[in-house]
């Protein structure tokens, strides 16, 4: 396949995932408790230790929006590089945690790094 396709696939996935967090995801609740909080949300900031007093669940929400668009793009990419439907089973499911972790720790670091986390004393 050409490299174009891919990148075209990339992108697409990235845009397509974002935009349904923009627009149905963060819209769907107006105030941000630890009660409607959405899933992703919460284990975004169980892992990244956010300090949710220094930066606002809006704003984490679309970084969450960001991260799990990029993670999705790439493991759509991983995936179509194979063939055979079950052999892209067998290489999806550990790669989704792989990046979704992976991601997640680089954000903890950069949050860190701009002091946006709890100081755990």
């Amino acid at each position: 396949m050409n490299i174009y396709i891919y990148i075209i696939e990339f992108v697409l996935a990235v845009a397509i995932v974002y935009a349904y967090y923009k627009l149905i995801e963060t819209k769907k609740i107006k105030r941000y408790t630890q009660k409607n909080m959405p899933t992703d949300l919460k284990l975004f900031i169980h892992m990244t230790k956010a300090d949710t007093n220094k930066i606002s669940n809006k704003k984490l929400m679309n970084i969450v929006a960001l991260i799990n668009g990029v993670d999705i793009g790439i493991v759509l990419l991983m995936t179509n590089l194979v063939k055979g439907f079950f052999l892209k089973l067998l290489i999806a499911m550990p790669t989704i945690f792989i990046v979704l972790f992976l991601s997640y720790y680089i954000a903890e670091f950069v949050f860190r790094k701009k002091g946006l986390t709890k100081n755990e004393s």
